[in-house]
């Protein structure tokens, strides 16, 4: 029996959700760094509690479009997807960190800055995802 190319398409692709988070926080590290180099750390961290959160959005808007692109059955879906992976990687990471680097507690990543930029991650994921769906519909 031959597979159905649009029943294809419509499956998430986790592989290309990983690749899109993980570019996404890249380019969010890329974003912070300046910040820690303009001025001193404390200053730094409450300027970037400004700065995160809609930048997240923005980045993660974008990477939810290109991991959405493949997939314009389940687009909303896999644009959502990239976003959550994102946050669990970040939660993972911030685990470990807290494990094996002295002074570190998973609990300093959840204040309420990067809670919210947690959510405008998966958020503008799904937006993402929303755009290739409202692209995809008119050609269908």
């Amino acid at each position: 029996m031959a597979s159905n190319p649009d029943s294809a398409a419509r499956g998430l692709r986790w592989g290309r959700a990983l690749i899109a988070a993980v570019l996404g926080e890249v380019v969010l590290i890329l974003v912070a760094i300046p910040f820690y180099g303009w001025m001193d750390l404390g200053h730094a961290a409450s300027l970037l509690s400004l700065i995160v959160p809609p930048a997240s959005f923005v980045v993660f808007v974008g990477a939810g479009y290109w991991s959405a692109k493949p997939t314009p059955g389940s687009a909303l879906l896999q644009g959502a997807l990239t976003g959550l992976i994102a946050v669990a990687a970040y939660v993972l990471i911030g685990l470990v960190a807290s494990l094996f680097v002295a002074g570190t507690s998973v609990a300093a990543g959840f204040t309420p800055a990067y809670l919210t930029a947690h959510a405008l991650k998966i958020v503008g994921g799904a937006v993402g995802g929303w755009l290739v769906s409202r692209k995809a519909a008119p050609a269908a």
